[in-house]
C-alpha cells in the first residue's frame, strides 16, 4: 500500500499561511539534498496532522530535535520553521532509541517535532533506510572519488529513493506522541 504523496507543507505566521513544496526546499538547500527534501516534507506533514490538525501551526510554535546531522535536513527545517535561527532546533546525534537506523554521516534516523506543548517522535523504517542506503550516501553523496557515470547512477538511485519516501505508508517504523517538556526546555533561550 502506498501513501498519498505530499505536495506541500503549510505553516502560519502573523500575516497568514505559507506553503512550501519540495522545489522550494531544494532551491534553498541545493539539488544534492533530494532525499532530505522528501524526508522533511513527510516528517512535517505527519507531525502537523497529529499536532495541529485543524490549521497549519504557527511557525514560531514549532520545535525540532534531529539525531541526523545532514545539512539538507537542517536547511529544510530552517526554511519551513526558522527554528535554527530562533533557537528552536536541537541536533543531538545520540538521541532516540537504538533501533533507529544509523546514518552514514553519524547519528540516527530519529526526529522529534513539537507544536506548542505537544510532541511526536519518529523512528524511520530500517528496511528503507538500510545498509545499502548508508553505503550509497557514504560513497557518492559528495560526488568525489567516483566517475561521472557512477555519480549519475547515484542521482538516479536518489530519485528512486525519493519516490519511496514520498509514497510508502511505512516510511516511519514508529511514530508516537511523547512528552514535549524536554524538547521545550532544550530549545528555550
Amino acid at each position: 500500500m502506498h501513501y498519498a504523496t505530499p505536495q506541500t507543507v503549510c505553516v502560519r505566521d502573523e500575516e497568514g499561511v505559507m506553503a512550501f513544496n519540495r522545489e522550494d526546499l531544494l532551491r534553498y538547500s541545493g539539488l544534492g539534498h533530494l532525499i532530505a527534501s522528501a524526508l522533511v516534507l513527510r516528517l512535517f506533514q505527519e507531525a502537523f496532522a497529529r499536532l495541529s490538525p485543524q490549521e497549519p501551526p504557527m511557525r514560531t510554535d514549532i520545535r525540532v530535535l534531529s539525531a541526523f546531522p545532514g545539512l539538507g535536513v537542517r536547511d529544510h527545517v530552517e526554511l519551513v520553521t526558522r527554528a535554527i535561527t530562533d533557537g528552536r532546533f536541537v541536533l543531538d546525534t545520540d538521541a532516540g532509541p537504538k533501533e533507529a537506523p544509523r546514518s552514514a554521516i553519524g547519528g540516527r534516523m530519529y526526529f522529534e517535532v513539537a507544536v506548542k506543548n505537544r510532541a511526536v517522535s519518529f523512528v524511520l523504517n530500517p528496511e528503507i533506510f538500510d545498509e545499502h542506503w548508508c553505503e550509497q550516501v557514504a560513497r557518492f553523496q559528495k560526488g568525489q572519488n567516483c566517475t561521472r557515470e557512477e555519480h549519475a547512477q547515484y542521482v538516479a538511485y536518489k530519485y528512486q529513493f525519493v519516490g519511496q519516501v514520498l509514497t510508502r505508508d511505512d516510511v516511519f517504523a514508529k511514530v508516537e506522541e511523547i512528552d514535549a517538556t524536554a524538547l521545550i526546555e532544550r530549545t528555550t533561550r
